[in-house]
């Protein structure tokens, strides 16, 4: 086995040893086993944090990071009205990126994935009702065509991804719908 590896494998050992993920027993001999008796390569090696808290921490990073741009960029498309085009456009660029980056990454291997669906899919809301405020506004029943058409496609894509959160949230949405048109008129 390589230094490196050994290493690594020390060192996450540390870890359960100051986390309790292990009886202290247990840490020391597999300590002296990784370290083949040397005691000095056992006290030497830094305690680092666990590779998988530090994958954790990266992941949160990134989904803040998503969270805070698709916030602020929904804000900017509310709040920017002069220029509707440009806005209209950077979102559809946001939202299309998103989504090449769910085509393109690792399928089920990342916890990001489920994340940026939903942020998509509400950036995609956005942009609809973005796109109906500044072109088609007092226009109902557009309106109601439009938030039925994003609910379709969320109960589609709940579907065909077999993601529970999309299939209610698109027929909850439908419902919903369906429920206004019937109270109103």
């Amino acid at each position: 086995m390589n230094a490196q590896r050994k290493r690594i494998i020390i060192s996450e050992i540390h870890y359960w040893k100051k986390n309790r993920l292990l009886p202290e027993q247990y840490c020391d001999f597999l300590i002296t086993l990784y370290a083949q008796g040397d005691a000095e390569a056992a006290t030497n090696v830094q305690v680092e944090k666990a590779i998988l808290e530090k994958e954790r921490y990266t992941v949160t990073k990134k989904m803040i990071l998503l969270v805070i741009l698709a916030a602020g960029l929904s804000a900017l498309m509310f709040t920017i009205v002069k220029y509707p085009i440009i806005m209209i456009a950077t979102a559809s660029i946001f939202v299309l990126g998103l989504i090449v980056r769910l085509l393109i990454s690792k399928p089920l291997r990342s916890a990001l994935i489920p994340f940026t669906y939903i942020i998509a899919a509400f950036m995609l809301l956005a942009l609809s009702l973005k796109v109906w405020f500044a072109f088609f506004e007092g226009e109902t029943m557009l309106l109601v065509g439009i938030l039925m058409l994003n609910s379709i496609l969320w109960l589609f894509a709940g579907r065909l991804l077999k993601l529970l959160y999309f299939t209610i949230s698109g027929s909850v949405g439908l419902l919903m719908i369906i429920g206004f048109l019937l109270i109103s008129y």
